[in-house]
């Protein structure tokens, strides 16, 4: 009788193990199907940010005036943090982003901007409402990302 009670015992213990494995095996699938999700939103906001830019520069551009215009954001992305900066250089601009701080680490992901815009400002998710504000500066357009708070 012991030996039989034994080999209970050793089966119940057995298949606790292979039940943990099964459910990390799950945990391990289920994160990595949100890492895909959050980075394919932020990419999706980043295009919403770019698409917006060009829309207000060609504003700018066609009537020579001032224009502002702000977007609602979500304030986390899954459970993360993020960002989403305007940047140029002499040949180029670009809107660029990812999950973090923004002064650590190289951006996720990178949409470009028409060419001869100057584009500068970072905007951390969750403060305030992302603002985008595009003037006309010695003839060429220039965009400043920033945050608009109430109140």
């Amino acid at each position: 009788m012991p030996s039989q009670a034994t080999s209970y015992f050793y089966t119940i213990v057995a298949m606790g193990v292979v039940a943990l494995m099964v459910t990390n095996a799950f945990k391990v699938q289920v994160a990595g199907l949100e890492a895909v999700s959050e980075r394919h939103a932020l990419r999706e906001l980043l295009e919403a940010v770019a698409t917006e830019a060009t829309e207000l520069i060609a504003f700018t551009e066609a009537t020579n005036a001032t224009a502002k215009v702000s977007l609602q954001t979500p304030t986390l992305i899954g459970d993360k943090e993020y960002w989403v900066r305007l940047h140029s250089d002499a040949s180029e601009a670009w809107v660029e982003g990812a999950f973090g701080e923004p002064w650590a680490g190289n951006p996720e992901y990178r949409v470009e901007l028409p060419w001869g815009v100057s584009a500068v400002g970072t905007y951390r998710g969750g403060f305030g409402t992302l603002m985008m504000n595009s003037t006309i500066q010695g003839g060429d357009p220039a965009v400043t990302l920033g945050r608009w708070e109430s109140g």
